[in-house]
């Protein structure tokens, strides 16, 4: 088929255009400047130049598309305020997109919207979203509520996805420097995936998500915070990680944000694997040196010790 991926020059936005356009579908990526034109070329799409806020260049990158993937993030646009890219541009993608005739449009999101859980997070458990969290939440609601009958939606909320970029970088350089901190004892579990099976869920779920359904993207594996952060230090060969007192995380992070680092999610994923997806990397110890050794440059021995 033919789909649009939005902030395609982006973390999860390339790993869905490389998913979708290794299965033989012809993808069209959404970039805010040309010369991120040549990263979506590297990863099998087409670039389209063009903003998510920006209604005439949307209705000409959905022409014949019969799938969008709404996964721009506010960075890309620095001077947009906030939830402006998600909440906005989500409701100029889907103007579009039913004006085009397109027929699915898969919201990508986040586990964080979820409350914080001492049991198993499955699609259903109760929503508390915090920070960035309430802006996936309100992008989420306003696709639903416009979409219309004739306009299939489904939303996929990732755990948190690691590769070569984004937060696990900024935390392998943390880590290296001797400033990372988990919360207390950093016994609360998150669910970790790797950044290729990420963009392989995204594949999934356009090709055969029912319209209306919600999907987890997760491991097979939750890992309590502090294990995940000590494995990651001894690969990266970096200082034994510590830990700061809640308090100190609410003076340094704010309330919201330290509420969010001491969150237990422990998610399923069966929703998904129901689909037909299965990650490639199983646990984050599957996934998680290959990463590490692309960050070190030539091997994991090239990491400096701190």
């Amino acid at each position: 088929m033919r789909l649009l991926v939005t902030g395609a020059a982006g973390f999860l936005g390339g790993a869905a255009v490389r998913a979708c356009a290794a299965a033989g579908h012809e993808v069209r990526g959404l970039v805010r400047l040309p010369q991120q034109a040549a990263a979506v070329a590297s990863l099998g799409g087409a670039a389209f130049v063009g903003s998510v806020l920006d209604p005439a260049a949307l209705a000409s990158a959905v022409v014949g598309c019969e799938a969008v993937v709404h996964l721009a993030q506010a960075r890309s646009v620095p001077e947009a305020r906030p939830g402006e890219v998600r909440v906005g541009g989500a409701a100029a993608l889907l103007q579009a997109a039913r004006a085009a005739g397109v027929r699915r449009f898969v919201v990508g999101s986040g586990y964080w919207v979820y409350r914080d859980n001492p049991g198993t997070i499955v699609e259903e458990s109760p929503l508390e979203p915090l920070g960035i969290s309430a802006i996936n939440l309100a992008c989420e609601q306003t696709v639903r509520r416009g979409a219309g009958s004739e306009l299939e939606v489904v939303v996929v909320r990732p755990g948190m996805v690691y590769g070569a970029g984004s937060w696990f970088q900024e935390m392998v350089e943390e880590l290296r420097d001797g400033s990372y901190r988990f919360v207390g004892d950093g016994g609360n579990h998150l669910s970790p995936l790797d950044l290729t099976d990420a963009g392989e869920a995204f594949r999934v779920v356009v090709e055969s998500a029912p319209h209306g359904s919600t999907f987890l993207a997760v491991d097979d594996r939750p890992v309590r915070t502090r294990e995940f952060a000590q494995h990651v230090a001894e690969l990266a060969r970096a200082p034994e990680p510590t830990g700061i007192s809640p308090e100190e995380a609410v003076r340094r992070w704010g309330p919201e944000s330290a509420r969010l680092t001491s969150a237990d999610r422990r998610a399923s994923n069966a929703r998904l694997r129901a689909l037909g997806w299965a990650p490639r990397r199983r646990t984050y110890r599957d996934g998680i040196p290959e990463v590490v050794r692309r960050l070190a440059g030539p091997g994991v021995d090239g990491v400096r010790r701190g």
